[in-house]
């Protein structure tokens, strides 16, 4: 037997004496069914921020990037990495934040540390509601524990302790900021087709090639805001990458400043198996320029806009997802990753994690924030038939599209956002290696290679994003 099988074998039988204990020791806590809240005025206000979040120089530590492999360690730096943040309101006294950092993701844990920061905040009053997102950039460093040095492939713990926290107090202050400046003014909707600007790597029927763009503009006539959402990884710079980058999403900010200067927001869409256009080929950093300059450019030429009500509704609603992915158990066992187990009958390990996600509008703007990376089919349709996806199976044992449940083809879901909870594939287009599951990658009846099932948390993560989502929508009214 391989050595790799014995280590597959082991890791499944640990996992398993450990969901047992999970089951015997751990009470599952009870999901409220809550409502949405609404925060309506005469206006929208926004405030904006943003500060950088690179690791301090000359320190002597090594930092590992995040993406393409573990053991990774940071050379230098190609551009700076930043956290954003939005404040959004309706003239009153309540309203929300919004985060985006240039990072790979964070755990739930690590989100509530940050929550935690702002509500103790004596600067921020009446935040009603709280959200992180990350651009997912792979050249960015390890937060959440996955990509430090490797052992018989199973990495270590990549996160530096005082990088995180220097995080965690980016994060307040830059709220922070936002909130003392946020200015009165219109939010409009918009969306450009980005035909050519998306990369498959699976055989997707339909690439979803939309950019949106809500666009905040002040009263003041000082600088608008663009919140911008396209469904691309930030990955360009590929496996032979050491240096510390925002990828794509900072030239695209750049350039948007440069055309027009607005501050932009920016947060991924459905990005499972799906990267940037290759717009160069051969010169890595030149691609992640002009696919920058390709998103930018997309962004301001937006002209059919629609003005949205100033009122904002969301609801945010936990849920469980079943753990079947022994081996990003085994890591969360180990403490390589923050994770917090719950008992589950539905999944092969007995484990279960609980996740959130929150369903807002802004006006009649639908925008679903999600944990993890939705493969675009599970959110727009286009599921294959029998005849042609990896299983055999047909479209059936698929769960409906998120965007079918919502009632609106053009729902903005924005990925990687509260939670980094792997890859969400297809029921029928889920496979796995026979002797190493999750450890290893898989090739179906086509000899097409399926990587993105060892980073899922199992075939049942779709059917449960998708049954919250639909009590969320019921509960939403």
């Amino acid at each position: 037997m391989a050595i790799m099988d014995v280590a597959s074998s082991a890791i499944q039988k640990v996992t398993a004496r450990y969901g047992k204990k999970v089951r015997r020791d751990v009470i599952r806590q009870d999901i409220a069914r809550n409502g949405p809240l609404t925060i309506a005025g005469e206006c929208y206000r926004v405030g904006f921020a943003m500060d950088d979040i690179m690791p301090p120089e000359n320190s002597g530590k090594t930092y590992y990037i995040a993406g393409h492999g573990s053991g990774h360690k940071m050379e230098g730096v190609l551009t700076p990495a930043y956290i954003h943040a939005l404040w959004v309101d309706c003239g009153g006294s309540d309203g929300m934040l919004w985060l985006s950092a240039d990072i790979v993701g964070l755990t739930n844990v690590e989100v509530e540390r940050i929550r935690a920061k702002i509500a103790g905040s004596k600067i921020i009053k009446g935040c009603r509601s709280v959200n992180v997102s990350c651009t997912h950039s792979h050249s960015g460093l390890d937060t959440v524990g996955y990509w430090g040095k490797p052992f018989l492939s199973i990495p270590s713990d990549g996160k530096d302790p005082e990088y995180m926290e220097m995080l965690f107090e980016k994060a307040l202050r830059t709220a922070e900021v936002a909130f003392l400046t946020r200015r009165p003014g219109v939010l409009y909707a918009g969306q450009a087709p980005i035909p050519g600007g998306l990369k498959c790597k699976r055989p997707f029927t339909d690439r979803h090639e939309v950019l949106y763009r809500l666009r905040f503009h002040p009263d003041d006539g000082s600088r608008d805001v663009f919140i911008v959402n396209v469904g691309a990884h930030p990955n360009s710079l590929g496996g032979n990458n050491r240096m510390l980058s925002g990828e794509f999403p900072y030239y695209m900010r750049e350039e948007i400043k440069k055309l027009i200067g607005a501050d932009v927001f920016f947060g991924i869409g459905a990005i499972g198996g799906m990267d940037a256009a290759d717009l160069d080929g051969k010169d890595p950093v030149d691609t992640i320029k002009k696919q920058g300059k390709f998103y930018a450019d997309a962004a301001v030429s937006i002209t059919d806009e629609r003005e949205l009500k100033p009122e904002i509704r969301f609801l945010r609603r936990q849920f469980y997802l079943p753990v079947d992915n022994n081996v990003l158990l085994f890591l969360a066992m180990l403490g390589t990753m923050s994770f917090r187990p719950f008992p589950d009958d539905r999944s092969a390990t007995g484990v279960a994690m609980k996740t959130e996600m929150t369903y807002m509008t802004f006006g009649d703007q639908k925008i679903l924030l999600l944990p993890g990376e939705c493969f675009v089919t599970t959110v727009y349709g286009g599921y294959r038939s029998a005849e042609e996806s990896a299983t055999g199976l047909g479209p059936e044992v698929n769960a409906q599209p998120l965007a079918e449940i919502a009632g609106d083809p053009d729902l903005i879901v924005f990925g990687v956002t509260n939670d980094m909870t792997g890859y969400s594939v297809d029921r029928n287009e889920f496979i796995l290696h026979p002797t190493e599951p999750y450890l290893e990658t898989a090739r179906d009846r086509f000899d097409e290679r399926h990587y993105h099932e060892t980073n899922s948390m199992g075939p049942e993560t779709q059917r449960a994003i998708a049954d919250a989502f639909a009590e969320v929508v019921e509960d939403f009214g």
